[in-house]
């Protein structure tokens, strides 16, 4: 099935100032990124690379983007708004399952998951014992190409996954607490992409290619 890029791109736009309004700010800019990058490169490979990235932003569950409303100053849900929302948000699902279907999906995933930068992480140590005989440190394993790791404390966590300090903490906070949770669920094949704190299986990741 041929994607309608111009489409695309519009819907993406419009998607990424209802994000603004449900205070997802940085992944609204990425939507708009996103969008403009598809306006200039319609080729087939930006479009694939395109339907992986957003797969990653439609993270399901609480706290998801489908587990969000469009809200009036008041804090009433705007109707007209949250059903736009709703309609697009469909349509980026939908845009997501129409990948060419003689891949697998993990196959499709790991062709692009490196793309622009992306960066995985992962908890691997935490300290034991209680203070003042606490042992070991925090450390996490951080992914920044296929088969490139390198392990770093907590106060180098930041530099190797390229978080902008003069940005918002919110989202580095989000994926430190998505690598505790599946450190202490001992899901230690798991990672966590940075920024969307979206998980993402090391099988996914075993995939990809440079």
């Amino acid at each position: 099935m041929t994607t309608d890029v111009n489409s695309l791109a519009l819907d993406m736009l419009t998607f990424s100032g209802l994000l603004r309004i449900i205070r997802q700010p940085q992944l609204a800019e990425n939507y708009e990124a996103r969008a403009k990058y598809l306006l200039s490169n319609p080729a087939a490979k930006a479009v694939e690379e395109t339907r992986a990235w957003v797969r990653l932003t439609l993270r399901g569950g609480a706290g998801g983007l489908g587990d969000r409303y469009v809200q009036k100053t008041d804090g009433a849900v705007d109707e007209v708004l949250h059903q736009q929302y709703q309609e697009l948000l469909q349509k980026m699902t939908d845009f997501t399952l129409g990948a060419d279907e003689s891949l697998s999906l993990l196959e499709q995933m790991g062709n692009t998951m490196f793309a622009h930068g992306y960066t995985y992480l992962r908890l691997i140590e935490v300290p034991t014992g209680k203070w003042p005989f606490r042992r070991g440190h925090t450390m996490y394993e951080v992914m920044t190409a296929p088969g490139v790791t390198r392990l770093v404390d907590s106060t180098l966590l930041g530099g190797a996954v390229g978080y902008d300090p003069r940005g918002t903490r919110r989202d580095m906070q989000e994926c430190q607490m998505t690598a505790r949770r599946l450190f202490d669920e001992g899901r230690t094949d798991d990672w966590v992409h940075f920024s969307s704190s979206q998980v993402i299986p090391g099988e996914t990741l075993r995939r990809a290619t440079a």
